[in-house]
C-alpha cells in the first residue's frame, strides 16, 4: 500500500532549539571521487570529428562505472556514468545533485531523457542477469559497461561510436546500436529532497506560504525555531491537529505527492522569523544528475565532469528554509537552487509567488549483484517535524507516495 504525506503538531522541550543552531546551512547532496575498484568496461573507439571528445583528442578511450562516495557518509557509494565526455574527473572534484536543466552542455539536456532510458534498461541499473534476459545472451559484463557509456556519450555530447574500427567488439556495436535505435524519452526523476521556495517574506496577520516539499523519502523530519504564537497551518489556515500513534505524531493522510505548509503570524506580532531545517534518509534515484558544485571546489583547474547517477541508492539529505516577517513591508519569495538565489516580489494584494532560476553551475562539470543495493527506491526514514521556540515546539511530518524506481 502506498504511503501518504502525513503532517502534525505536539508540544516539545525547549533543548530541541539549542540542536538547530549547529545545523549547516543548504546541505546539498555533494558527492566525490572514490576511483578505486570500480566496474571496468572495454575500451570504445569513437568517430573522428563527430561530436565532442575528451580533451586530450584521444579517440580509444576506457570506460568504466564511476564510484562516488557522498561527502560526510563514508560507508555509501553512488555508481555513475560520464555525460560529459571533455572532462576528466579528478580526486578532488566535488559535485552536487542539480535537475537536467542545470547541465552546462545543452546537448545533454535535450536528450537527457533517452540517456535515463539507456540506464533504466542497462547495467548496473539491472543485473547482469536481467540484461541478459533483455537483450541476449551474448553480452558479458565489460560488453554492456562500454556499449552504455558509449550511447550515453552519443546523447549527452553527441559522439558516435566508430563502427568502421575493429577494436570495437561486435557485441559492443551490436548492443550501442540497439540503445540508439530504441531509446525513449522518459521523465526526470524527482530530486532526493527539496524545498520550495527556501525563503519567503510577509507580515503579521497573515499566512507565509506555501513551502513546498518534494522528496523521495517517506518521511522527512523538519526542525524550527518558532517564536511564541507562530503556527503551521494548512493552506486554509486551519492548524494542523494530530492524533496520537505510538511514540510519534500523524494527522489524515493527505494523498498529495507535494507536500506543503505555511507559516501563521498573527496580527500585532513583532519583526521576526523563522528557520527551518528538513532531514531525511532519502533514494538518490537513477538518472539524477551531478554537476560541479563551485569552481573552487573543483581543483585548481575550476572544472568538473558531469556525471549520472547509474543505481538509486539511499542517502541522508538535508536543506534549510526560512520565513520572515516585518509589518508594512511588501511580501517577497526565495528560491534557491544551491548556488543562486532568485528574488520576487509581489504587491500586497496578491498572493506571493514563487520564481525559480536555474544556477549556472561550474563549466564541465562488479559483479551481479551490483545493482542489488538500489532494488528500492523507497526506504524507511525518520519521523516527526520539530518546531521550538520559546520553549514550545511544533512536529511536522511529511509522508510521501511510494515512488517507482
Amino acid at each position: 500500500m502506498a504511503s501518504r504525506f502525513r503532517i502534525g503538531t505536539a508540544l516539545l522541550g525547549a533543548a530541541a532549539a539549542l540542536a538547530f543552531s549547529a545545523l549547516p546551512a543548504q546541505a546539498d547532496v555533494i558527492v566525490t571521487p572514490d576511483q578505486g575498484d570500480q566496474p571496468q568496461g572495454e575500451k570504445v573507439v569513437l568517430k573522428e570529428g563527430v561530436g565532442r571528445l575528451p580533451s586530450h583528442g584521444e579517440r580509444h578511450i576506457g570506460t568504466s562505472i564511476i564510484r562516488l562516495q557522498i561527502e560526510g557518509q563514508k560507508d555509501t557509494k553512488i555508481y555513475a556514468y560520464c555525460v560529459e565526455l571533455p572532462t576528466e574527473l579528478k580526486d578532488g572534484d566535488h559535485l552536487r545533485e542539480v535537475k537536467w536543466g542545470e547541465h552546462p552542455n545543452t546537448n545533454f539536456n535535450k536528450n537527457a531523457g533517452k540517456v535515463l532510458w539507456i540506464l533504466t534498461n542497462s547495467y548496473p541499473g539491472l543485473s547482469m542477469k536481467d540484461v541478459k534476459a533483455k537483450w541476449g545472451q551474448d553480452f558479458d559484463e565489460k560488453e554492456t559497461i562500454a556499449a552504455t557509456q558509449a550511447a550515453i556519450w552519443h546523447f549527452s555530447d553527441g559522439s558516435e561510436l566508430d563502427m568502421n574500427d575493429r577494436r570495437n567488439s561486435a557485441d559492443v556495436k551490436t548492443l550501442y546500436t540497439k540503445f540508439l535505435e530504441q531509446a525513449k524519452d522518459e521523465a526526470q526523476p524527482k530530486p532526493t529532497l527539496e524545498i520550495d521556495p527556501a525563503s519567503q517574506s510577509g507580515k503579521p496577520g497573515e499566512k507565509i506560504g506555501p513551502f513546498k516539499v518534494t522528496t523521495t523519502a517517506s518521511e522527512v523530519k523538519l526542525t524550527a525555531d518558532l517564536p511564541e504564537g507562530v503556527t503551521i497551518t494548512d493552506a486554509a489556515g486551519n492548524p494542523l491537529a494530530v492524533q496520537k500513534q505510538g511514540d510519534k505524531l500523524a494527522v489524515q493522510d493527505t494523498g498529495d505527492k507535494v507536500s506543503e505548509f505555511f507559516v501563521n503570524v498573527p496580527a500585532g506580532s513583532k519583526d521576526g522569523e523563522a528557520k527551518f531545517k528538513l532531514s531525511a534518509e532519502a533514494t538518490l534515484q537513477l538518472g539524477r544528475l551531478f554537476v560541479a558544485k563551485d569552481k573552487a571546489s573543483t581543483g585548481p583547474d575550476q572544472v568538473a565532469q558531469s556525471l549520472i547517477v547509474a543505481q538509486p541508492q539511499k542517502a541522508k539529505v538535508e536543506k534549510e528554509a526560512k520565513a520572515d516577517w516585518k509589518a508594512g513591508v511588501v511580501p517577497t519569495t526565495t528560491t534557491t537552487t544551491s548556488a543562486t538565489t532568485t528574488t520576487t516580489t509581489a504587491p500586497e494584494t496578491t498572493p506571493s509567488t514563487t520564481s525559480s532560476t536555474p544556477a549556472n553551475p561550474a563549466p564541465g562539470g562488479g559483479e551481479d549483484d551490483l545493482a542489488s543495493t538500489g532494488a528500492s527506491i523507497m526506504w524507511p526514514l525518520l519521523g516527526g517535524l520539530v518546531l521550538v521556540g520559546a520553549g514550545v515546539g511544533a512536529l511536522f511530518v511529511v509522508r510521501r507516495k511510494k515512488a517507482g524506481a
